[in-house]
């Protein structure tokens, strides 16, 4: 619960799809490891960033089955009485939009995870390297408004904590 609780970050619609997520702890206790298994070998950085990129779809499958039931019922009363106006397109807009809002949600989690990890680390050992640590994970968080392409946003961000040392 408190696990959901801190992914949601009081969206009620996101906290009723993570209860039924069985896999929102692994994905905590994955974003948590990160400082631990990063250093500065490319091939370490793709491979987290692969395990990042699973995670975010691993997570979209709660609402994708939704999505599923959503467009099979539509497909059904467009049998029944016609496909005019039945709003198809606003419900495949909607759908894409609830799976960016996700990803993204998902990404924020999972930055606010590894900051907190970094500031605990930060109060043992004040050093200005985890100080800028935390400041690169605040620029990507804030770069998710701009809709940047996941791999690329995460390969930088983790290309920055690596050369910080963290």
């Amino acid at each position: 619960a408190k696990t959901v609780s801190r992914a949601s970050r009081g969206d009620l619609h996101r906290a009723s799809d993570l209860i039924n997520d069985q896999k929102i702890t692994a994905r905590l206790n994955m974003w948590e490891s990160i400082p631990e298994r990063l250093n500065k070998d490319g091939h370490v950085i793709a491979e987290i960033v692969e395990e990042i990129r699973n995670s975010l779809d691993e997570a979209q499958t709660v609402i994708d089955k939704r999505h599923v039931q959503e467009i099979e019922e539509l497909t059904e009363r467009e049998e029944a009485i016609g496909a005019r106006g039945s709003g198809r397109k606003e419900l495949e807009s909607n759908h894409k939009r609830e799976i960016r809002r996700l990803r993204i949600d998902e990404l924020r989690f999972g930055f606010a995870t590894l900051a907190n990890v970094l500031r605990d680390k930060l109060h043992q050992d004040p050093s200005e390297s985890l100080a800028r640590s935390i400041e690169h994970i605040r620029r990507a968080n804030g770069a998710l408004n701009r809709n940047p392409n996941e791999s690329l946003l995460l390969q930088g961000l983790l290309v920055s904590l690596s050369d910080e040392e963290t």
